[in-house]
């Protein structure tokens, strides 16, 4: 069997542009040393990265004071506990005035029933007695006296003259008449002395009475004002206790009101700074990035080059080199036997045998 090989070479300034750069890839020069080599650290690292924008750096430092809250809870806490504590050694600041209020109404309902008693004394059919003057018989007793001696000085002048003017039957008569109008007389004086010491005992316990009454009613008007003073002294108290307890609650809640507030303007300001160092660092990265791809684009514009320069190199000369191998196989022992009969002929008919044959 017969082989036959062809091959079809490029130009030997392309085979030779081939081997030398071969060579960095099978070791026998460093690849760093190609001209075509691309460093990658002209295209990346730290610097495409853009660093923290300053307004980023100020919103950080400004996180700082988040924790400024913690102060405005603990003032907070401390008004707290001072409400605790107040309210701990005033919570029985009413209970003396209530209990004086109590003893003030106490006695008002003492002085109702002293009033009472009293004026019981002055009650009744005998509470005129008390008022009876003890000279009462004293002066009854003078004056029937001086009612006697006037009579007995007009039965002496009657009886002087009433012989002479009257007869004796009729001069008896008289002085009968005249002892009978003494008598009567005397029993009216008594009665009307009697009368008018009953009518002015009477009078003097009735203003007793009133007077007793009077004297309760103030007393119970004394104990009963005495009693609301010391209860209104009592809800003052109370009032002031409450007072305090709200100015300490309305303190806690300021200062936790204080401590929201200005959380919630340095949470503003960081969200701002934050926000405008985001677009700004976000601005720098685009900056660089596209600093990146244009570094990146000349570091490997030898290779895009030469990549543009191999297609233009094919397309002018066609396809490229190589080997091609074609195998040719033995002949058999008939193609041998004819091939060889074939040749005898040949040569016996250049040599002119057949035509000697038959000439």
């Amino acid at each position: 069997m017969a082989t036959s090989v062809t091959t079809q070479m490029p130009p030997p300034y392309i085979v030779g542009i081939g081997e030398d750069f071969s060579k960095y890839f099978t070791g026998k020069k460093p690849i760093t040393d190609s001209p075509f080599y691309v460093d990658p650290s002209s295209f990346t690292g730290d610097k495409f990265v853009a660093g923290q924008d300053p307004l980023t750096i100020q919103a950080q430092k400004l996180a700082g004071g988040l924790g400024g809250y913690q102060a405005y809870l603990e003032r907070a806490k401390g008004f707290q506990s001072g409400a605790a504590d107040y309210f701990a050694q005033n919570r029985d600041v009413a209970n003396p005035y209530m209990q004086k209020a109590g003893a003030a109404y106490d006695a008002m309902l003492g002085a109702a029933a002293a009033g009472q008693d009293a004026g019981a004394a002055y009650m009744g059919p005998d509470a005129y007695k008390q008022f009876m003057s003890p000279y009462q018989q004293e002066v009854i007793d003078a004056s029937m006296a001086s009612y006697q001696q006037q009579v007995g000085e007009q039965a002496a002048q009657f009886g002087a003259g009433a012989g002479s003017a009257f007869g004796g039957s009729r001069a008896a008569v008289a002085q009968a008449q005249l002892g009978a109008d003494a008598a009567l007389g005397g029993a009216g004086l008594q009665a009307n002395l009697l009368s008018q010491g009953f009518s002015q005992a009477n009078q003097l316990a009735a203003q007793a009475f009133q007077q007793a009454n009077q004297q309760a009613l103030q007393n119970q008007q004394m104990y009963g004002a005495a009693g609301a003073a010391q209860a209104g002294m009592a809800g003052q108290a109370q009032q002031q206790l409450a007072n305090t307890l709200a100015q300490y609650g309305g303190l806690s809640a300021a200062e936790q009101g204080l401590g929201q507030y200005d959380m919630s303007m340095l949470g503003n300001q960081i969200n701002a700074l934050s926000q405008m160092g985001s677009q700004n660092q976000a601005y720098q990265q685009s900056v660089l990035d596209a600093q990146q791809q244009a570094a990146q684009a000349l570091a490997y514009a030898p290779q895009q080059g030469m990549g543009f320069m191999g297609q233009m190199l094919g397309a002018a000369y066609g396809a490229p080199g190589g080997t091609t191998f074609q195998t040719t196989p033995n002949p058999s022992t008939m193609q041998t036997l004819f091939g060889a009969g074939t040749g005898i002929l040949g040569l016996l008919g250049a040599g002119g045998f057949f035509n000697k044959g038959q000439g």
